[in-house]
């Protein structure tokens, strides 16, 4: 755990250190220098620290500048930006945290075989940014509609017997949908309906996907619908994606 590695190296010269791990993600709480070393460097030694392994193990960092243990909040603010930190908002939103700033890992030669796991090599022609647009629209659904499981979204490149249109629903617990020569604001719209769908099943609704899903019944109308809300939704905060 990266706490524990900081506190080994850098632990004399520190009052506290608090960093909350897991699988995806790293949350910074606090780091606090004791006066007599301020000044001289330690705080950036740390945080060069942490993003060489934030971007070595592809997690997220996260964190809320504060004046609550006696810093600037303006200057913590530029001081993280340093780092490749960015205001959690806009572009860089994720819903997934409450975190005020926010730092995606570094997208380089290392890093490439697992976004294209993730993502297969189509997307890697793009714009990192609207990869984790395509992330953030997936959490943004999923917070509009209330759903807080581990459902599954899947981007395809080629066709496969199951993937005979643009998406489809497994009431298994994911979601795949054909992005392959497709625009964003498609595949978006794709991944919506079939949210929609989930919810659908979640809430018992769902009873048969074969019938339900047939053009012109309620639960596909519904579905078709609740995406362009979505669309729409998301499109006021992020008008990019018209363009």
């Amino acid at each position: 755990m990266i706490e524990d590695i900081l506190k080994d190296k850098y632990g004399n010269y520190l009052v506290g250190l608090d960093i909350y791990e897991n699988r995806g993600s790293l949350r910074l709480s606090r780091i606090i220098i004791k006066p007599e070393y301020m000044g001289k460097g330690i705080g950036s030694k740390i945080m060069e620290d942490l993003v060489e392994y934030a971007d070595n193990n592809k997690k997220i960092i996260v964190l809320t500048p504060s004046s609550d243990f006696g810093g600037n909040k303006n200057r913590l603010i530029q001081f993280y930006k340093r780092f490749g930190f960015k205001h959690n908002k806009g572009h860089h939103k994720s819903f997934e945290f409450m975190d005020s700033m926010i730092r995606y890992p570094n997208l380089n030669e290392t890093m490439k075989p697992f976004i294209k796991t993730l993502l297969r090599e189509s997307l890697m022609t793009k714009e990192d940014s609207v990869i984790r647009q395509v992330v953030d629209f997936v959490n943004f659904s999923k917070e509009f509609l209330g759903i807080d499981d581990d459902i599954k979204v899947k981007l395809a490149f080629e066709r496969t017997p199951d993937l005979k249109t643009t998406a489809y629903y497994s009431t298994n617990g994911f979601v795949v949908v054909y992005a392959k020569d497709r625009a964003i604001i498609d595949v978006m719209r794709s991944i919506g309906h079939e949210l929609q769908h989930h919810k659908q099943n979640l809430e018992g609704r769902l009873k048969d996907p074969v019938k339900d899903g047939e053009d012109g019944s309620s639960i596909e109308n519904e579905a078709n619908a609740v995406a362009g809300i979505l669309i729409r939704k998301y499109g006021r905060l992020h008008p990019e994606i018209y363009v």
